[in-house]
């Protein structure tokens, strides 16, 4: 009997863990302009973790650069959690208008600004260029954590 109760007990713990599934993350909206400077206390008491802001950009090509199209998007990053926030530019994909995924580490190296290798304390924020390669219309920029979970994710500003 107490081989069965173990048995069931293991059974329900692994059925509960391949139903858990994790809500996506929400998408924050665009800000631009003089919306921005004004919303920007409301955005700051917003719930979430980490604020994300993104507008494009046109690249400025590195010595490396193989002349390929470029898609970039300047994105500030703010640290609104109470512990240390990695960032790096290998932890950001862009979506294009067409919801293709672009990731951001196939243009490493063409250009330059990129957003730092960095960790932020709580409050601070981290400004740079993501970019991927091909010639597409930035929709949303995603940014993920360490272990490539999705952490925050944004419009991209016109």
């Amino acid at each position: 009997m107490r081989k069965m109760i173990i048995g069931l007990a293991a059974i329900a713990v692994l059925a509960a863990g391949c139903e858990l599934e994790e809500d996506p993350v929400a998408v924050q909206p665009a800000e631009s302009g003089k919306a921005a400077s004004e919303a920007g206390g409301a955005a700051e008491r917003r719930n979430v973790p980490i604020k994300l802001v993104a507008k494009r950009t046109k690249p400025k090509r590195s010595v490396l650069s193989d002349g390929g199209a470029l898609s970039c998007v300047k994105v500030t990053v703010t640290n609104q959690t109470k512990k240390q926030l990695e960032v790096n530019p290998l932890y950001f994909s862009i979506t294009d208008s067409g919801d293709t995924k672009h990731d951001s580490s196939t243009a490493l190296g063409d250009y330059e600004g990129q957003i730092a290798t960095t960790e932020l304390a709580p409050g601070e924020k981290a400004t740079g260029t993501v970019c991927a390669k091909g010639r597409f219309r930035p929709k949303v920029v995603a940014m993920t954590n360490p272990l490539f979970d999705e952490a925050a994710r944004a419009e991209v500003a016109s």
